[in-house]
């Protein structure tokens, strides 16, 4: 039985029940626009959810006896490697969402909510939303990511050069390892907390694959793990770093002492792992060295590849800004957890093609993907996982960023038609069934560039202008769900932070969703 029961949505959708199968996964992806930006509660504010339920019936069901509902058969998954860097598990659909975004604080929903309730109505299997976006007040001044770069797809075209390697390969590995787990864990990688020999083994191992690169390697040594809980003692990075040291040393490797200079800063106590301090200048230093002492750099950039977990997470795009005009510079996808993970994946992440042909976010998107429906599903999935889970549909939610460039307005087209092609055939689903939500304004008055971009988005879903889509892809107009500024509790985002907005753009995304999937049947 369904947890919640609409008869609004029931009724227009006017659907029977899909057939039985595994767990529909539908991504959603883009930039801030799919995130929580509408405002739940502000008293002396309008249009925030609070007002909403208050006022339309047709959203009352959202509220239960005064408390916010949960579905128990729709999951979210925040699937991006920084939006979710300790890869915690997908969660129940519900309401509210507590963050911190930039100077505004407070519960926050987004167009997931509706959505998800409206899957969850026409579809009899337990559904799950794999969200891929971010925001980071920290290391992103707003989560925009375009199209022409970051989520540039492999048929738009890449590196006018694709010859040479790489220059520098900075990598880290050992927070994971040092972390306890037991072996009913879901982060279990074969092992307990590694061993500092076996460590020295996986070292060797990856080592020697890096090298093969000809690439300039740099070590960046194990910063601070905390002692851990009573019984379940974490271990201890000092024996991890010294033979590392010693591998590094027999292997001619450059050795980036991050822990010493987490200490110097004052940082690296408590639990919190992730408190390195900013190591983004001691990195960029270093990278600098290694690229000024290399005889034949790769012209007209040397090329710079990060590789290693979330403690790479939190300087390497400040190194990238750092590097800018000086070098190119790449991340392995996803989180690279610890040696062992390494080992399974050494040879993926250095393929250099797969880097200069696609954008970063693009990679890690992709990735996200594949890992959360293969071997991750029982570690991503809260529940029963036994009948495996599908890929179902996408729902693409973007373009901020390529409304403020005129040369990416202009190719956004033909950028939005290749990601849709390159994706279906990335994640093996050559009909996968898609929509597209066009980005207005609440005042109604887009640029030029923004404007371009929006007639783009309503051209992919249009059969006229691109028939190969036709049946397989739905664009959604958001203009008539804007409301005037005024009657808007306020934000950054395109809506101003009207729950309404939210609300109806997630149900209208919901219903041409289960269109597509009604047809495909």
């Amino acid at each position: 039985m369904k947890a919640i029961i609409i008869p609004s949505l029931i009724a227009a959708l006017a659907l029977p029940p899909l057939a039985a199968e595994p767990i529909q996964v539908f991504i959603l992806a883009g930039d801030e626009c799919v995130l929580e930006e509408g405002v739940v509660a502000a008293d002396d504010k309008p249009g925030t959810l609070e007002k909403v339920v208050a006022s339309n019936p047709d959203y009352a069901f959202l509220k239960k006896d005064g408390e916010w509902i949960t579905r128990d058969d729709v999951f979210v998954y925040d699937a991006h490697p920084i939006h979710n860097n300790t890869e915690a598990p997908a969660r129940p659909l519900r309401v509210v969402t507590d963050f911190q975004k930039g100077g505004e604080k407070g519960p926050r929903m987004g167009v997931d909510l509706m959505l998800g309730h409206t899957l969850g109505e026409a579809i009899e299997e337990p559904v799950m939303i794999l969200r891929f976006a971010t925001r980071h007040p920290t290391w992103f001044k707003r989560g925009s990511r375009d199209l022409s770069h970051d989520f540039r797809p492999p048929s738009s075209g890449g590196g006018n050069d694709l010859d040479g390697s790489w220059d520098v390969i900075h990598f880290n590995f050992g927070v994971w390892d040092a972390t306890y787990r037991e072996a009913s864990s879901k982060y279990f990688s074969g092992v307990n907390t590694t061993s500092p020999e076996d460590f020295e083994k996986n070292l060797r191992t990856l080592v020697a694959k890096m090298k093969k690169t000809g690439a300039t390697l740099i070590w960046g040594s194990v910063t601070p793990v905390w002692e851990g809980e009573e019984g379940k003692p974490n271990g201890d990075e000092d024996a991890y770093n010294r033979v590392a040291e010693k591998v590094m040393k027999e292997n001619g490797v450059i050795i980036n002492d991050l822990n010493a200079e987490t200490r110097r800063q004052g940082k690296g106590t408590g639990k919190n792992v992730h408190n390195v301090g900013n190591l983004a200048p001691k990195v960029t230093e270093t990278v600098l060295a290694a690229l000024e002492a290399r005889e034949n750099p790769t012209q007209p950039l040397p090329r710079v590849l990060f590789i290693g977990d979330s403690i790479t997470g939190t300087y390497w795009k400040a190194v990238e800004q750092n590097l800018d005009g000086k070098a190119v510079v790449f991340k392995n996808p996803g989180n690279g957890e610890d040696t062992w993970n390494g080992l399974d994946r050494m040879d993926e992440w250095l393929e250099l093609d797969r880097y200069l042909l696609n954008g970063q976010a693009y990679l890690e998107l992709v990735d996200a993907v594949k890992k959360a429906l293969g071997e991750e599903l029982e570690r991503v999935f809260p529940g029963d996982v036994s009948q495996g889970a599908e890929l179902a549909g996408l729902v693409w939610f973007q373009g901020m960023e390529d409304g403020g460039w005129e040369s990416k307005a202009t190719e956004y087209e033909t950028h939005l038609a290749n990601l849709i092609r390159d994706l279906r055939k990335d994640l093996d689903a050559p009909e996968l069934p898609v929509v597209v939500g066009a980005l207005a304004r609440s005042d109604g008055n887009m640029t030029p560039n923004q404007q371009k971009v929006f007639d783009a988005q309503m051209a992919v879903g249009d059969p006229e202008k691109h028939p190969e889509f036709k049946g397989t892809v739905q664009s959604i107009d958001t203009r008539p769900m804007c409301r005037p500024a005024k009657e808007s509790p306020g934000g950054r985002d395109r809506y101003k932070g009207h729950a309404a907005s939210y609300l109806e753009i997630g149900k209208a995304m919901g219903e041409a969703m289960v269109e597509l999937l009604k047809q495909e049947r």
